[in-house]
Parts: structure tokens; sequence; C-alpha cells
């Protein structure tokens, strides 16, 4: 079965995106995003009626579909492309001095647990004395941002060209409600050497797969 904690060193050369990702390594701006509004009528009334913290429960279905789909997981360093078996999660929050910080949450396989977690980080963050403080260094997560004041239909991220970035970057916005469905946009910005459209659509999928049954991915 092989070391499911060890990171796996992947041959470029006998990859079958060895051409795709050639093609896009020199850009510029290596990176693409798409957004898509995700219903989350059943998760939102699930939260509701259970208890449980909306952010929590949309943060860690993103957080399954990250670890499932390997190529959210792929990070390049020293010129080597790199698989990380677990990825976590680094999300901006809004300080009560309504100042943003970076929170970090590491993934874990039980929503109870993983909620927990969240509010105790975000708890530990959120005072105005907490520091910004800048976890770039670990390539084994997910950038994430929280906009809950806006429904968007895009953005753009800032970019610092000339580094060797590339974790993904996931963004949730303000959900809104028409003729009863919420629906709340999510984007996801990732370097296309080491993805495709074809792989934001698996996560697209399964992440709406979860919010419409969110009893079957949140319970135990």
């Amino acid at each position: 079965m092989g070391d499911k904690t060890k990171i796996r060193i992947i041959d470029v050369e006998s990859w079958d995106r060895k051409e795709q990702f050639n093609f896009f390594l020199e850009y510029d701006n290596p990176f693409f995003g798409l957004t898509q509004n995700i219903d989350v009528t059943r998760l939102l009334e699930y939260t509701r009626l259970k208890g449980h913290s909306f952010f929590a429960a949309y943060l860690y279905i993103s957080q399954l579909m990250v670890n499932k789909i390997p190529e959210f997981r792929y990070r390049l360093s020293d010129g080597k492309l790199l698989d990380y078996p677990i990825v976590s999660a680094g999300s901006t929050i809004l300080k009560k001095n309504n100042v943003f910080t970076f929170c970090y949450f590491e993934y874990m396989d039980s929503f109870p647990a993983f909620e927990a977690h969240v509010l105790a980080q975000i708890e530990a963050c959120s005072h105005p004395e907490s520091k910004l403080l800048d976890h770039d260094h670990d390539l084994a997560q997910i950038h994430y941002s929280v906009i809950p004041w806006v429904h968007f239909t895009g953005l753009t991220h800032p970019r610092n060209y000339g580094t060797d970035d590339s974790i993904p970057k996931i963004v949730f916005g303000k959900y809104s409600i028409q003729n009863g469905v919420a629906n709340l946009p999510v984007s996801v910005e990732a370097h296309h050497s080491l993805m495709d459209g074809f792989h934001m659509g698996q996560y697209f999928e399964g992440f709406q797969k979860c919010a419409n049954f969110p009893d079957q991915f949140l319970e135990g």
C-alpha cells in the first residue's frame, strides 16, 4: 500500500500531463480560476437545525474534496513536483477590530472534531492583538479567503511574481437566497501546470454532492 504519510515526488517525464505541465511552467501568471454558485440550501438548513457552524461545515466539505483530488495536493518546490498526502487549510478571518488575519486549521476526517478545532482556532486568532502570521512556507495547505459581505461573480488575487507559488486559492462569498434556494459563490484559482478545468470541475461537483447530502458527510 505504501506510506500514506510520505510526500511523493512525481516523475514529470512519465507523467501524462508532461506537455501541459511544461507549457504553463514559465508563464508570468500561470494561475487560472473559475467561480461557481453552490446550492447550499440543504447544508444551511442542516447546520441551523443541528446548531453547527456553517463556515466550519463548508470548509470541512472543501477540505474533503481537495484531499480527495490529487491535483489539489500537487506542489512545486525547488524544481520538483511533489504530491502531499494531506493538505490543511489557511484562511482569512476577521478580528474583533474588523481587521483580517490568518488562521490555520488542521485536516481532520471527523466533522465534529474539525468543527471544535475551527471554533477554537478562530477564537484564538480573533483578538485585536493577534499577529498576521504568514505560513506560506508550508506547502501542505490550501489558501482560503472568506468574503461574507459580497455575493461575488468573480475576483482577482494579489500576486507576487517571481516566486514558486503553486498553492491553490479558494474563496467563499456571501450566500444569497432567491426563490428558497441558497447559493454560495465559490472561487477556485490554481496553477495551470498542475491542474486543468477538469479537476476544478471534480471539486465543484463533489462539493455540490456533499452540500446536497450533509447528513452523510458531516455526521459521525
